[in-house]
């Protein structure tokens, strides 16, 4: 079963996203709560001032004042909002947003899943973990030290002077969407990934783009069953904390582009069998 989570859009990203629905002249989907029939309309414009959408047409497909739901697409994204059915001195229909605009994500059809068909990797700056705000300092002897240079030159050997005084650990991503991604880590890893501990900066580096994350947090780190049953290994839950709009867009837009690739894919294996 899917499940469908939903991010409030704080004034600024509500703002940014009614403008550009405004300007791409997009469509909405509007319908009574709890009726079943649902209605795609026009946009012809939007008012920032009265942080209005004004349709295209002068149909009154609603009562003056009606509060309806509200929905539309931009690059991939879905929101959500409960609005006001207006219409204005020259007869349009008019959409008051005056509340909560929220932003909508389906895991099983919004998540990448990005290990084995896609490298894409998560490259972090293990010397600033932070925790509470303040800069972790790690008491073990394998922070930046030999254990972790070694780490580096086992898995990147034809790095090994570049990376000899280099603090950035790569890790593939596993899976990825808009609020978060999915990696495991080894048993000497997993001291970098513990609940709580957060990054800055954090560069998703996909094969023809490099997307930064200003900031980042582990929410779990969980035992994983590996296929080797030799190797000690965690997967780690991480939440990207406070998306600015363009990224948050940026990242929408490429995992959106790779979904189609991998429906691609999907259909070409079908196709041979």
């Amino acid at each position: 079963m899917s499940q469908i989570f939903f991010s409030k859009q704080d004034p600024t990203e509500k703002l940014s996203r009614l403008s550009l629905l405004g300007s791409s002249k997009g469509t909405v989907v509007l319908w009574l709560k709890g009726k079943k029939n649902r209605r795609e309309f026009k946009v012809d414009k939007f008012d920032k001032e009265r942080m209005e959408i004004v349709l295209e047409g002068k149909e009154i497909a609603f009562g003056i004042g009606d509060k309806i739901l509200c929905s539309f697409e931009l690059r991939g994204m879905n929101f959500f909002s409960e609005v006001t059915f207006q219409v204005s001195v020259g007869g349009y229909a008019v959409l008051h947003f005056n509340n909560t605009l929220f932003k909508s994500e389906r895991r099983t059809s919004y998540r990448l899943l990005t290990f084995p068909i896609y490298e894409i990797y998560a490259e972090f700056n293990v010397g600033k973990i932070y925790e509470d705000g303040k800069v972790v300092q790690l008491n073990s002897k394998s922070n930046q030290t030999g254990i972790f240079k070694s780490f580096l030159n086992l898995v990147e050997p034809e790095n090994q002077e570049a990376r000899e005084n280099s603090s950035i650990l790569k890790i593939r991503i596993q899976d990825l969407s808009t609020t978060g991604m999915a990696i495991h880590v080894s048993e000497l890893e997993a001291a970098y990934f513990k609940k709580g501990f957060s990054y800055n900066n954090v560069a998703l580096r996909f094969s023809d783009q490099v997307i930064i994350v200003p900031e980042l947090s582990v929410v779990y780190l969980v035992d994983y069953i590996s296929s080797n049953k030799n190797l000690k290994q965690y997967k780690v839950g991480i939440h990207f904390n406070n998306l600015p709009v363009n990224i948050d867009e940026a990242l929408g837009k490429k995992i959106n582009e790779l979904l189609r690739e991998n429906d691609f894919n999907k259909d070409f294996e079908n196709f041979i069998k």
